[in-house]
């Protein structure tokens, strides 16, 4: 078992810093606080302003104490940075901007699907297109496997698409599942969940520290979770010697920055190398890889059908947003204030 500095020994190793700096990593955040823990696991905490409001849970920084208060006087350079689109999604072409910071300085990610939940081939697309190239390793996990009936339909409909996507299945009443899923947690590395409310994040930490530190609800009848993880959250697993990060459950899933569908569509990629042209759409045009390893059997034509959607929704997106800016803002009318009265201003 590695002792637990949050990593930070091994961070200041990487970037050849001096172990005499006052560094931090960020552990826990809501809307008032940070928590924060140096590499000798002693704790302190730092109001939230408009100085560190966009640092987020598994950051590294610089901590200065002044008249007894603590301040993060530097942010240290991410290795990785967990986000999501602020409450919008690309299927409802609902647009917003700003991206949601959810963590930073992850290595694995854990993608939760709840056996109990409704299942979407969609969604779960959005869920690996989204996240894929924000971490080195991501894995799926269909939690509450004891529903086994629906468990294994929910991977027998991901496999059938995507039968080179590893997806393991989870239940706290099943020791076997629980042990295979540990053992998924890379030693010293930092890992987050991620999920819709009600998958059962905050059960399987719970289950893996052998402690019922996080609180848990049902999920509700018409199929959607609760939310329980009202804030973001490291925890330290002392039977991997690793950390993970707990977070509120996500209502919907998109990006603004660049999404990755590799993971998905790796065999398509790879077979349009081979077409006669280097514009071919794929569709109808001769000497076409892709249609040649459809007839062949070679490819799935579900597969190619799930790629074709896929790429649509993803260019109606594009021009979506395209369209929206170049609308630009409309001016609104501004109210001038003076001795004589409100006037109205058009300009």
């Amino acid at each position: 078992m590695i002792k637990k500095d949050y990593d930070i020994n091994s961070y200041i190793s990487k970037y050849g810093l001096s172990n005499n700096l006052n560094i931090y990593r960020i552990t826990r955040r809501n809307n008032a606080f940070l928590t924060l823990h140096n590499k000798e696991d002693e704790s302190i905490w730092v109001r939230v302003d408009l100085k560190n409001c966009d640092f987020v849970v598994g950051d590294y920084v610089l901590v200065e104490k002044v008249k007894g208060e603590y301040y993060i006087t530097s942010l240290l350079e991410r290795e990785s940075l967990i986000t999501k689109a602020q409450s919008t999604s690309k299927k409802s072409f609902a647009y917003n901007d700003k991206e949601q910071l959810v963590a930073a300085n992850v290595d694995q990610i854990f993608i939760l699907i709840s056996a109990d939940q409704r299942f979407s081939l969609g969604k779960f697309e959005r869920y690996v297109s989204t996240f894929y190239h924000m971490a080195k390793d991501m894995h799926i996990i269909i939690s509450k496997s004891d529903y086994n009936e629906e468990a294994s339909i929910i991977e027998n409909e991901i496999l059938k698409i995507y039968p080179n996507i590893e997806v393991a299945q989870l239940s706290i009443y099943n020791p076997i599942s629980i042990q295979k899923v540990i053992n998924l947690f890379e030693k010293g590395k930092t890992s987050i969940l991620i999920g819709s409310s009600g998958v059962g994040k905050s059960t399987l930490i719970n289950t893996v520290l052998n402690k019922k530190e996080l609180s848990t609800q049902k999920v509700r009848s018409d199929g959607k979770g609760k939310h329980t993880t009202t804030s973001s959250s490291m925890y330290f697993l002392s039977k991997t010697s690793s950390y993970i990060i707990d977070t509120p459950g996500f209502k919907t899933i998109a990006s603004h920055r660049q999404t990755d569908d590799t993971l998905l569509f790796q065999s398509i990629y790879d077979l349009s190398l081979k077409c006669k042209f280097n514009d071919c759409s794929h569709v109808n045009e001769p000497g076409c890889a892709i249609q040649l390893a459809i007839e062949k059997g070679d490819l799935s034509k579900e597969l190619y059908d799930r790629y074709l959607k896929y790429k649509d929704k993803e260019r109606r997106y594009e021009e979506y947003i395209i369209r929206k800016n170049k609308k630009g803002k409309t001016n609104k009318r501004m109210k001038v204030i003076t001795k004589s009265g409100i006037l109205n201003n058009n300009h």
